[in-house]
């Protein structure tokens, strides 16, 4: 299992990638995802992911998370946002969106952009949130991912308050 995390500029603070990293392999392994599947987990901010929200799936304005499997047969990828290392799966995450959702929620920001993380890898797992029943599935598996690490990382530490 192969990743790379980068982080395009905006008002966030960069995080530690190589920590980072670390923890998005360790989620895709508790979230089920084959140890040979080869993905990247891109962040962008609020105006970059708007666009790409846009160009991808015809929504308007930012999302949290957005995840591309490149194993789908006669997948079309929006070519501006394909990033150079050669991933079956891309995972577009929006720290800016992470930092307002934690200060309405009153939840940990740090926390929130794992959650998104998780959330992206999950759906490369095939998980879904369309449904009800399956959406209910899919809560639970992120807490039981997040549960993982939890024990593991800290994630204040790779992220900052």
């Amino acid at each position: 299992m192969r990743t790379i995390c980068s982080w395009t500029r905006q008002r966030e603070k960069r995080p530690k990638l190589k920590s980072l990293e670390k923890l998005v392999i360790r989620a895709a392994q508790a979230a089920g995802l084959p140890e040979t599947t080869d993905f990247s987990v891109v962040f962008l901010p609020d105006a970059r992911m708007e666009e790409l929200n846009e160009a991808a799936l015809n929504h308007h304005g930012p999302t949290d998370v957005i995840c591309f499997d490149l194993r789908t047969p006669g997948f079309d990828f929006p070519e501006q946002e394909k990033t150079e290392f050669d991933a079956e799966i891309e995972i577009y995450v929006c720290p800016d969106v992470a930092r307002r959702e934690a200060e309405k929620r009153g939840l940990p920001y740090a926390g929130e952009v794992v959650l998104y993380a998780v959330h992206g890898l999950l759906h490369a797992a095939g998980e879904d949130d369309l449904v009800p029943a399956k959406k209910r599935r899919m809560r639970r598996r992120e807490k039981q991912v997040l549960s993982i690490l939890e024990k593991e990382f800290d994630f204040e530490s790779i992220f900052g308050p």
